[in-house]
């Protein structure tokens, strides 16, 4: 079965790729949208929300339909795990609330909706509950067979119960790397050139899922703005107990000197701000380097050439 599944992004399985994967007749897959649904909603109140599924093949299928809960993945990229062997409720989750997903029957380029209904107990706990409801591609002729497809694609649902919720996010890591090697991202502080990347890795330690975003903005040693870089634009969330990293890039690469870094961020449409200074050197020190050596060795060949040039002077003296 599918792992993960992106939070940000229309969520499609194409047909090549879902054929692949299945092992169904080529050309069988299913496109999905919205990808990502956030919703809120008071215990013991009923949320209903629609997703529509689209037949992307050239032949009829049948998607099947399911809901399972997802949290954070192992890894900080904002990729979530879905959450396949649980044996009961867990704190934020979401898919015992969802009586059923149908199962739609799709003609070739056929779209249809999905609607779903989220019953929240009276006595749901305040905060971030978390789900997915996936559809799988199944050929009518294999429909009961009991063939087991593992590709599907599924939107996510980030459901927030009202109530005595905590909202808190702190800064685990505001740092500079360079992007020139991509396995080296370890903090710097000291750059021959640029381009520079900013690492902000963000700490959700409250209850619910937050969207965290704002600008980093770069200023040079004389006190002007050389860049304005946007955190988080595409509004993705950080999910209760865990870190998700953003990496933004400053694509410059004639910098020189001293830069000093300022983040600033807010969520809760602003109401809570998280900010990070730091600063960092560039400084083309090979470059450098080698305007010195060949200023020493022009400086030497001159002082090699005046030599020569008064010893032949001298020399053409003594002769007269």
């Amino acid at each position: 079965m599918i792992a993960q599944i992106g939070l940000a992004g229309l969520a499609t399985a194409a047909p090549a790729a879902s054929s692949a994967a299945t092992g169904t007749p080529s050309g069988q897959g299913l496109e999905i949208s919205p990808p990502v649904i956030e919703l809120q909603a008071n215990p013991g109140e009923t949320v209903t929300t629609s997703i529509r599924v689209r037949n992307v093949a050239t032949g009829e299928l049948i998607a099947k339909g399911r809901a399972d809960d997802f949290g954070a993945g192992d890894s900080e990229d904002g990729q979530p795990k879905l959450l396949l062997n649980e044996t009961g409720a867990t704190r934020y989750s979401l898919k015992y609330w969802i009586s059923s997903v149908p199962d739609l029957r799709l003609a070739p380029q056929e779209l249809k909706t999905a609607t779903i209904n989220i019953a929240v107990p009276k006595n749901a706990e305040p905060g971030g509950h978390f789900g997915v409801v996936r559809f799988t591609a199944v050929p009518p002729n294999l429909e009961g067979t009991g063939v087991a497809l593992s590709a599907s694609v599924g939107a996510l649902i980030l459901l927030r119960v009202a109530g005595a919720v905590t909202d808190k996010v702190s800064l685990a890591e505001f740092s500079t790397f360079s992007p020139v090697n991509p396995k080296d991202k370890k903090n710097r502080s000291f750059f021959e050139t640029g381009p520079v990347s900013f690492l902000v890795r963000l700490r959700n330690e409250g209850t619910v899922h937050e969207k965290v975003q704002g600008s980093i903005n770069v200023t040079d040693m004389f006190g002007k703005k050389v860049a304005s870089v946007a955190m988080n634009d595409k509004g993705s969330n950080v999910l209760p107990a865990s870190v998700r990293r953003f990496e933004q890039g400053l694509s410059q690469k004639q910098l020189l000197g001293l830069y000093t870094v300022d983040m600033k961020l807010s969520y809760l449409g602003g109401a809570q701000k998280l900010d990070g200074k730091l600063s960092f050197w560039v400084i083309p020190w090979k470059l450098i380097l080698l305007c010195i050596i060949g200023l020493i060795v022009l400086v030497w060949l001159m002082r090699s050439g005046l030599r020569r040039y008064k010893a032949r002077v001298i020399a053409q003296a003594r002769r007269r």
